[in-house]
């Protein structure tokens, strides 16, 4: 009979210290790929988040001024700030929005670009500047269903490329009613706001192009305790304000209604170009900080010397890089404003974006303003 031998001890603590190596090495790899993937999974929303803002901005900014008038703004109801009284410009930079943030905010105005959406006013009437209908040509009566004072379509706005002065004017009115497709005509409530009363004497121009207005802001929300949105110091947000006037009327944005965008955009800024006034763009020296025609008494933020729009962004990972916890600081993307960020190393991964986006609408104003006839 055959004595069977079992391991020996001295077997048993190799095996045992061998497998317990393997392990920690399996263990060690599984992490690190863990993180790895962690990591890689951040940098790429990051990224997305960053790209997808960067383009509704940029593409908002070159639209901005379509069917605006000769100074790069309309006429009527609406007005930066909830300023009745003065224009509602194409472009307007609000610096240090919220207040404190100094992040910069911008709203911008046109008319909506789809062309399904508006229709030439009669050639055959021309109404008087306090009209309180827009009456369409009979081939594009149909419009006037898309306005409706209960509607998302509540204003009105109308371009005319030859106006007062021989110069583009545009309008703006509230819709009261609700469009008539048999009769082509939009009631409306009559505009008596100063800035409108000074542009439009008597009557308004014939063959107008009228469609819906869009009225928009893009702003950054890091604050957690406003009571609007989801931004927060830990996930800032960039949010797009669809109608700005409704906003103002309800004493402004943030407003419940805002949109979130992107997560993760930690900071917005603004720079601009006036090639209209001599300057060179491809010299940084010739860009400046912000944009206001409203606040322009000296003649230099001239809607028709705006060439080009400067958009800079940063975006930062939603999650904290808790193994590499001297990774970054905030980014100063502006330096050309007053506000520095707190450069305190928070173990967030960032990354900026930085294009430059011609203003189409007003380089073809400035060659109106600047063509003899």
């Amino acid at each position: 009979m055959m004595r069977q031998r079992g391991f020996t001890m001295i077997e048993l603590l190799i095996t045992v210290a061998l497998s317990t190596l393997v392990g920690i090495l399996i263990y060690t790899v599984f992490i690190e790929q863990t993180r790895a993937y962690r990591l890689q999974t951040d940098m790429g929303n990051m990224q997305q988040n960053l790209r997808v803002a960067m383009e509704m901005v940029t593409r908002d900014v070159a639209t901005a001024g379509w069917g605006v008038g000769y100074n790069g703004s309309t006429w009527g109801i609406g007005g930066q700030d909830g300023d009745e009284n003065s224009g509602m410009y194409a472009i307007w930079v609000r610096d240090n929005f919220p207040v404190g943030s100094g992040h910069d905010a911008i709203e911008l105005t046109m008319m909506d670009p789809d062309r399904t959406t508006w229709g030439y006013t009669a050639t055959d009437v021309s109404e008087q500047c306090s009209t309180t209908v827009i009456t369409f040509d009979a081939d594009d009566a149909a419009v006037a269903g898309n306005f409706s004072s209960a509607g998302p379509n509540s204003e009105i706005i109308c371009y005319a490329p030859v106006g007062m002065g021989g110069r583009p004017v545009s309008y703006i009115w509230t819709v009261d009613g609700t469009g008539d497709t048999s009769s082509g005509t939009v009631p409306v409530a009559a505009n008596t706001t100063t800035d409108f009363s000074n542009e439009c004497t008597g009557s308004l121009p014939a063959h107008m192009a009228c469609g819906p207005v869009m009225h928009q802001a893009y702003y950054i929300d890091d604050n957690g305790s406003d009571g609007f949105g989801i931004g927060s110091s830990e996930v800032p947000v960039l949010y797009l304000v669809p109608d700005v006037t409704v906003a103002d009327i309800a004493g402004g944005y943030p407003h419940a209604n805002d949109i979130p965008v992107a997560l993760g955009i930690e900071d917005l800024q603004f720079q601009v170009c006036q090639a209209g006034l001599g300057r060179d763009c491809e010299d940084d020296a010739n860009w400046e900080s912000g944009f206001n025609m409203d606040a322009n008494s000296s003649g230099t933020s001239d809607w028709w010397n705006l060439q080009a729009v400067r958009v800079l962004m940063t975006a930062r990972t939603l999650r904290p890089d808790l193994e590499r916890t001297a990774v970054s600081t905030p980014i100063d993307i502006e330096p050309l404003d007053v506000y520095v960020p707190t450069a305190t190393l928070d173990s967030y991964h960032r990354r900026v974006a930085r294009t430059e986006v011609t203003s189409r609408n007003a380089m073809g104003t400035w060659q109106m303003m600047n063509t003899p006839f």
